[in-house]
């Protein structure tokens, strides 16, 4: 186990002064909390009968933790998820310049090209990207599609390469992802399927680059909602 420190602006001294305990039942996963009081006899710290603790104290709790783990403030207009350390957010269709340096026929070339309407996954363990085909704000039961881009892994993983992301998930983290995502080198294909078209995804984005408009029909299904993706019931933004 490693040892707890905890660092104050200035000398405070911190005496033991009550405990929480959870109760957990193993076959309905419910937790029932209670509050001890907490004192130190004869150089150990000793718990006194505990009470449970109230909805209203456990709201107390969680907002006294979010404010230190947490975001607070007004929400993106495109978000449709955030938890700690955790946002999912939307962009729509929109025309929007990239840059490839690949060993295929696009080599290296930059230009402006038409986008699928896009879902951002981020959370502390990295960020991932997936297609949708209706250019509408996302919710629970929206599928998604393969997101067509080099870079990405099948499971809609991205590869960060040398790609600087910001360093808190947060409402104003979503145009430094963005950024990073669309103004990074695609470089290779990390996902032998990323489209349904003869060429693929060079013929795809070799037509993108000359100005064709994106098909959306052709995008490739995962087979998973949005909700699912979240793994677990979700409650998304209206």
């Amino acid at each position: 186990m490693n040892p707890v420190q905890i660092a104050q602006d200035s000398d405070v001294e911190l005496t033991l002064d009550s405990a929480l305990l959870f109760y957990r039942a193993q076959a309905t996963n419910h937790i029932y909390a209670t509050q001890h009081s907490a004192r130190v006899v004869d150089g150990k710290p000793a718990l006194l009968p505990g009470v449970p603790i109230t909805l209203d104290q456990l709201a107390d709790i969680a907002d006294a933790a979010a404010k230190k783990t947490s975001y607070r403030g007004f929400v993106h207009e495109r978000v449709v998820y955030f938890a700690p350390n955790q946002l999912v957010w939307w962009v729509p269709a929109c025309r929007r310049r990239v840059w490839f340096k690949t060993q295929d026929a696009i080599g290296e070339r930059a230009g402006e090209a038409n986008h699928p309407p896009l879902v951002f996954v981020v959370n502390k363990s990295g960020w991932s990207v997936f297609a949708l085909r209706e250019n509408a704000r996302p919710g629970p039961s929206t599928r998604l599609y393969t997101a067509p881009y080099y870079n990405v892994w099948e499971n809609g993983e991205i590869c960060e390469g040398n790609v600087k992301t910001p360093d808190s998930i947060s409402s104003d983290s979503i145009k430094p992802f963005e950024d990073a995502f669309f103004r990074s080198r695609f470089t290779h294909s990390n996902n032998p399927r990323l489209i349904h078209r003869r060429g693929g995804a060079v013929r795809l984005w070799l037509d993108l680059l000359d100005g064709a408009k994106f098909p959306t029909d052709r995008l490739i299904a995962t087979g998973r909602t949005l909700a699912a993706e979240m793994i677990g019931n979700i409650k998304l933004l209206d």
